[in-house]
């Protein structure tokens, strides 16, 4: 997510910039005011939902000076100090971001880094170099390690071994889909906080409020978003996200007013996006879910609830040859494809 500025939010978050999951903000922030920050962390959740942004704002905390000035009585981080807007750029020298695509010391150019989609063993070796060596300004080095669960085996055991006897000021903050994807022994030792998607109402108002969005355009990312505040945000300055929902919203109509050769067709494209582009096919999977609950809409005259950037001539077709039950069955359906997937991989 990108950088939101100074804007204040709510007495309960503060600088914190996450967009709903309060209960997830409330433990990091509870943690800091206490001066009881883990010695590792784990977040959880759907892709774009803010996981990195926690951990980023976890991270500016921590590095924020008025935290160490005033202690428990602050409400950190600040946002606007210097400490805030470096680590936010990821130019403090005391955090760093660890994905795949970061360089290691052993890469021969950065080229060989960009296309990159495992975390290596080089990565965690570097971590662990920076790791003995005291803080430059503040009293941690942090270092998030963005999409653990692309470790390698051999990154994840090197891991292990920094997670069992952490020196004292360094702080890891791991983000990944699911606990389940990152060995036990990692998971054991990390504090685990779950993030959940966002409610439509939630990321409309973020957009709006925090975006200067226009009512319209808000609610229209919001409902396309599948409850990732990420997607929403990003969509607001990259048009092309909005064109392949469309797209996607188009196809899916299209496969339910087909017959059963194309809805195969439909479900083995599927599959084997899935296994290609976990994330893009699980946006796929809940644009199903959104498609379906705006057919019964339609259908009950409730189109005010319809992102305009739907076919509502594709809607009205097709809802007027389905029943009440039919559309129920599809959502059923929908709802529990996508339950199912997202508790195997998410």
């Amino acid at each position: 997510m990108t950088n939101q500025g100074n804007h204040h939010d709510t007495d309960l978050t503060g600088e914190w910039r996450t967009i709903g999951n309060e209960f997830a903000v409330r433990q990091v922030q509870g943690a800091v005011h206490a001066n009881r920050v883990s010695h590792a962390y784990l977040f959880t959740g759907p892709d774009q939902v803010g996981k990195r942004t926690l951990a980023i704002d976890l991270a500016r905390a921590m590095c924020c000076p008025t935290t160490r000035r005033l202690g428990s009585a602050t409400h950190p981080p600040c946002g606007s100090c210097s400490a805030c807007d470096r680590v936010d750029r990821l130019a403090h020298p005391d955090v760093r971001l660890i994905s795949s695509t970061t360089p290691t010391s052993a890469d021969k150019d950065d080229k060989a880094a960009s296309s990159r989609a495992r975390i290596l063993i080089g990565h965690i070796n570097d971590l662990q170099s920076v790791a003995m060596l005291e803080p430059y300004e503040s009293d941690h080095r942090v270092f998030v390690i963005d999409g653990a669960n692309q470790m390698t085996p051999e990154a994840a055991n090197s891991l292990l071994k920094t997670l069992e006897e952490p020196p004292l000021a360094v702080k890891l903050l791991l983000t990944a889909p699911s606990q389940s994807q990152l060995p036990a022994t990692i998971v054991s030792r990390c504090h685990v906080i779950s993030l959940r998607s966002v409610p439509v109402g939630t990321i409309r108002d973020a957009l709006v409020d925090r975006y200067g969005a226009s009512e319209e355009d808000a609610r229209n990312l919001a409902a396309l978003s599948g409850g990732t505040p990420g997607w929403a945000i990003a969509a607001l300055s990259d048009p092309s996200l909005v064109d392949s929902a469309q797209e996607s919203a188009s196809r899916i109509l299209t496969v339910l007013g087909s017959g059963i050769d194309k809805r195969f067709d439909y479900a083995r494209d599927t599959a084997k996006e899935f296994q290609k582009d976990v994330p893009g096919a699980m946006r796929e999977v809940t644009r199903w879910t959104q498609v379906v609950r705006d057919l019964a809409f339609v259908k009950h005259g409730m189109t005010d609830k319809v992102p305009t950037v739907h076919s509502r001539a594709q809607l009205e077709a097709l809802s007027s040859q389905m029943s009440d039950d039919d559309i129920g069955r599809a959502l059923e359906v929908a709802e529990e494809t996508r339950d199912a997937l997202s508790a195997n991989v998410l």
